[in-house]
């Protein structure tokens, strides 16, 4: 007797059905086909169909990803992706490779690169000089400390004046 998950040389197929609800970091293998609710990320190793029933709040990495459903995330399909006709997409959209079919719902932007994902993930390093630093623990305290005797003083010059404004009064 054969093992009821052995299909020989055909490909597997997983599908999550429209009751399923899941979140968190959904991983895999082989090919799937979502019709439930996804929020969180999948990264996938395979070809990722979202289904007419499918709705996703999340990022998705995948070979080839195929949207007919409702997508709120970003994309990135290392070999192509397809938006069908009835599908929405809220998010950008990374593959060498992208269609959108006509009738098809999409928000965001496109970058066909191939790079431009590890770009905006990890911005290059750049000083700018306009931008002040920020002072030691050692600086701020004699900041603090030069600022209480200027205050003390004004405090005392003060004193002084108003003393000398009285004895110029009374002896007029």
């Amino acid at each position: 007797m054969s093992h009821p998950y052995d299909l020989g040389d055909k490909k597997q197929t997983s599908i999550l059905g429209p009751t399923l609800k899941f979140k968190g970091e959904l991983t895999a293998n082989e090919d799937l086909v979502i019709q439930g609710q996804i929020e969180g990320s999948i990264k996938h190793t395979s070809n990722l169909t979202i289904g007419e029933e499918g709705k996703l709040k999340a990022d998705v990495v995948a070979e080839h990803i195929s949207i007919e459903g409702h997508v709120d995330g970003d994309l990135e399909g290392r070999n192509s992706v397809v938006v069908k006709n009835n599908a929405n997409v809220a998010g950008n959209i990374f593959s060498p490779v992208v269609t959108l079919h006509e009738g098809a719902t999409f928000n965001g932007r496109i970058d066909m690169s191939g790079d431009a994902k590890q770009k905006e993930e990890s911005p290059p390093k750049t000083e700018k000089k306009d931008e002040p630093k920020k002072a030691s623990e050692e600086q701020v305290e004699d900041r603090v400390e030069a600022a209480g005797e200027e205050a003390a003083n004004d405090e005392t010059n003060d004193k002084k004046s108003a003393s000398r404004k009285r004895a110029a009064g009374s002896s007029s």
